[in-house]
């Protein structure tokens, strides 16, 4: 590895230990460089990286990387940026609910499971994310910060939706869950997504 920069700013190789990117990358993130903040981009090769499968970059050798360039953002940055881009997030999810909602009301279960589990994994994403942010900025019940409230009040009557489409799913009760997307959900994510650009400013 002859070339390593993040943040624009070059880092001595010999400092970084790891035969493989992801051990590179481990020893990366306890240099005091980056210590404390999250990976947000990877250049390999003067290309664009991510891995395709869980550990790839162990299949990735030293002597294979002739350049590596990271980009890194604070905890504190990185709460702020989903604030920004939140409600784009919302939106691909609010655009997948009718269809889904549609499957179940026709009875095509199995198409209506696939895409619902699907979705299920971005809400699930989206909440550790909205978690994430409250804790980074103190985002917390009765903090000093307009809108906190209604954070922590979105986040458990999502947690709640949650719940009860899971039991719903388990019962097959597939009426009642589409009707749960369409008007629970739905206006919950819609709500959710008009408190976040306002609280941006609102961190510690």
């Amino acid at each position: 590895m002859q070339n390593l920069t993040v943040d624009g700013e070059a880092l001595n190789t010999s400092e970084i230990t790891g035969t493989n990117l992801e051990e590179i990358l481990i020893s990366l993130m306890e240099h005091p460089k980056t210590n404390g903040r999250v990976i947000t981009s990877v250049m390999l090769n003067g290309h664009p990286y991510s891995e395709e499968v869980p550990h790839a970059a162990l299949e990735v050798g030293r002597e294979t990387i002739s350049s590596l360039s990271l980009d890194t953002l604070t905890l504190e940055d990185m709460g702020l940026n989903f604030l920004k881009t939140g409600p784009a997030y919302l939106a691909t999810l609010l655009e997948a609910l009718p269809k889904i909602v549609e499957n179940f009301r026709l009875g095509d279960e199995q198409e209506a499971n696939e895409h619902f589990l699907n979705f299920l994994e971005a809400l699930h994403l989206l909440m550790t994310l909205l978690e994430q942010t409250r804790h980074v900025l103190g985002l917390y019940e009765g903090a000093d910060h307009e809108g906190a409230t209604s954070l922590n009040s979105y986040l458990e009557s999502l947690v709640g939706i949650l719940n009860t489409m899971l039991n719903l799913q388990e019962q097959k009760d597939w009426v009642y869950l589409a009707d749960v997307l369409e008007f629970e959900l739905d206006d919950s994510l819609r709500k959710l997504a008009a408190i976040l650009p306002g609280l941006c400013h609102k961190g510690h």
